[in-house]
């Protein structure tokens, strides 16, 4: 009964997403204001149906319905209630009925909150989103059904994937990166109103911004918690492999960074416009591309979906999708040109232009690395693999070129810079950057990437430092008032520029903890048998007894857990486990990390012998990757302050709206 209900509303969820986008088509034509109110019920009406279907779903987990296939392999007798609920997005047909309901919902919210402003261009952006929700339907009508029933009814169900239920994370990273994906159809739609419309003025822009940072602040947050999921979950001691389904999520996050720069000129000078239409199209087809990538089967990976009939839908979808919005800006090209001169190659334009340019020097080749061995082995049969190795010497001089350009951009004054403008701006930061690459140098900090990374965020932050304290002691000048109030009320009337910095500086925070991370580590492996030790750096550990027992939440799990006592700056009893589930052909880890601000200690049991009691244990020294985590959460926030809304501005918009 729960299935069939489901079942019906995905099927009456399509029916609505059509007519809805139908609606919409005649409201645009004829500017009916009826129409467009029925097609924005249509949508409101489609994300309470895919509400339904998702609840139907989630019923049929906590209940173990193993009638419903999707149920028998993604769930058990025994899996805990919190790991029953996120299965919703633990495989293939459930992850696409929550992307539908996120995907819904945002197009109801958007539609909803323009429902008496734009009249020009709402109608195409409803009937867009009203086609790409409807492509999401039709898939779960037909090839990824998720309440499709399986004959015979399982007994027992086969249970989660075994990575996704050996870490709470499963709760938030994917909720988060498919609010990020789902949420760039937003300035897609817009983008292609504004190119039918031909309204491709500055208007446009003004709107989608928010509409972008917000799914934009989701995405990193993904990124980055998904980084820290794989550091805790798959005891390797990273955080980041380059692996293709990760490389899915960093590729549009890529280009929605570009096109937040390139909106930024397009709208304050008129130029870059071309630019800012191509980067919207690129970030929405880049989600689809990812979905395809994980969902296809085309990929190895440990984060990817099992080989379905769905990579040919998406496939469809994304050529569809390409090929339309790339003839659309075609067609319009003679409309997008530039409305001023571009500025000189000294100024605050070209360093947006050069940024658009490297962030897509990176777009491509981290999707050449991904596709490469894809297509090789789609043309000649052979095997290809493109590792991590070669990922970083391709992007790492990129991503520093990047971070240079990060301090270099605000510096500069729109138009052009004189030499006089660039030695005042630029000297003190060159000078601080020098002298705190020597300093650390002499402390012991030994390699060319830690300390170049740690000069170029020096540049950066000085740079944005003295941007700051000019601007307060020009406000303290004219107003009398302190440094910190002038600081404190120049940031909250200029939300997007000190946002920007805040953003800057979380963006600095990371690059040095990854580039001292990444070179400065230490590991060392040894088998121990009981009462033997283990030395790395200040630590001392000792293997105590090996304890195999299952788990009390989950009694089918066997975890294999070596209990140790750990000697140095941070000191007690801890243990590390490989847990084997019944659904997994290996053993899952379970590291004991001890974080601390300035390395973390990483423990993983790599095997074990339980006829001798022996383990082999793995341990890591990881500088400073508390800091990677604390720098996305300061990328968010400063892009949050950027868009918090401003009382006195959301009053004059009101005012404007009225009028």
């Amino acid at each position: 009964m729960i299935a069939t209900l489901g079942h019906v509303a995905v099927v009456v969820g399509l029916a609505a997403t059509l007519f809805a986008a139908a609606a919409f088509a005649l409201a645009a034509r004829g500017d009916d204001r009826g129409q467009a109110v029925l097609g924005r019920r249509a949508m409101i009406a489609a994300f309470g149906l895919a509400t339904l279907a998702c609840v139907a779903m989630v019923t049929l987990l906590l209940t173990h319905d193993f009638s419903v296939r999707y149920v028998a392999r993604n769930n058990a007798t025994t899996t805990p209630p919190f790991y029953s609920v996120i299965s919703l997005w633990a495989a293939l047909e459930g992850s696409i009925l929550f992307w539908t309901l996120l995907a819904s919902g945002w197009a109801s919210l958007v539609l909803y909150r323009y429902r008496a402003r734009l009249p020009a261009l709402m109608p195409w952006v409803g009937a867009t989103l009203a086609l790409g929700i409807a492509f999401f339907f039709a898939v779960m009508a037909w090839a990824g059904d998720p309440f499709v029933r399986l004959t015979p009814v399982d007994v027992q169900g086969n249970g989660p994937n075994a990575l996704l239920q050996n870490h709470p994370f499963m709760g938030l990273h994917p909720p988060l990166l498919y609010l990020g994906y789902t949420g760039m159809a937003i300035p897609f739609a817009f983008g292609m109103a504004a190119l039918i419309t031909r309204r491709t003025d500055e208007e446009w822009l003004a709107v989608v911004r928010r509409w972008t940072l917000v799914p934009w602040i989701l995405l990193t947050a993904g990124i980055v918690a998904g980084a820290w999921w794989s550091y805790a979950v798959l005891g390797w001691g990273g955080y980041w492999a380059w692996d293709p389904v990760e490389n899915a999520a960093l590729l549009p996050w890529l280009t929605a960074t570009a096109f937040i720069h390139s909106s930024m000129v397009a709208e304050r000078r008129g130029t870059l416009r071309t630019w800012t239409h191509a980067l919207v199209i690129a970030t929405f087809v880049l989600t689809l591309v990812g979905t395809f990538l994980t969902r296809s089967g085309v990929v190895n990976s440990v984060h990817a979906f099992t080989t379905s009939g769905i990579g040919a839908w998406f496939a469809s979808a994304i050529l569809v999708t390409l090929g339309v919005a790339l003839g659309l800006l075609i067609w319009r090209l003679p409309e997008l040109r530039d409305k001023r001169p571009p500025g000189a190659v000294v100024s605050r334009e070209s360093a947006f232009l050069f940024n658009n340019v490297l962030f897509l020097g990176i777009t491509f080749a981290v999707l050449f690395g991904t596709l490469y061995p894809v297509l090789v082995e789609a043309t000649t049969g052979a095997r290809a693999s493109v590792g991590a190795p070669w990922f970083n010497r391709v992007n790492a001089p990129i991503f520093v070129a990047l971070l240079f350009l990060t301090g270099v951009g605000p510096a500069l004054p729109w138009g052009g810079a004189s030499w006089a403008t660039v030695r005042e701006r630029f000297a003190f930061p060159i000078l601080s950057a020098v002298g705190v690459v020597i300093a650390a140098w002499a402390l012991g900090v030994g390699g060319a990437a830690p300390l170049g990374i740690l000069g170029l965020a020096t540049f950066v932050l000085t740079v944005m430092g003295d941007e700051v304290v000019r601007g307060a002691r020009s406000r303290a000048r004219s107003r009398g008032e302190a440094a910190p109030v002038a600081v404190l009320r120049l940031a909250t009337r200029n939300r997007r520029r000190y946002g920007g910095y805040l953003a800057h500086v979380g963006i600095c925070v990371m690059a040095v903890a990854i580039a001292v991370s990444a070179t400065l580590g230490s590991d060392r492996t040894a088998t121990l048998q009981p009462g033997e030790t283990l030395a790395l750096g200040a630590y001392t550990i000792t293997y105590d007894q090996l304890v195999r027992e299952r788990l009390a939440s989950d009694p089918r799990v066997i975890e294999t857990r070596a209990e140790l006592t750990l000697a140095g700056p941070q000191s007690g009893a801890i243990a590390t486990a490989l847990r084997d589930y019944p659904n997994s052909s290996t053993a899952i880890a379970t590291p004991v990390v001890r974080t601390a601000l300035g390395e973390d200690l990483y423990v993983t049991l790599l095997a074990y012998n339980p006829a001798t009691q022996t383990a082999t244990i793995r341990v890591f020294i990881n500088p400073l990757v508390m800091w990677i985590w604390a720098g996305g959460a300061i990328v968010a926030l400063g892009a949050l302050f950027a868009i918090w809304p401003d009382r006195r501005r959301t009053a004059m918009e009101a005012a404007l709206a009225a009028a």
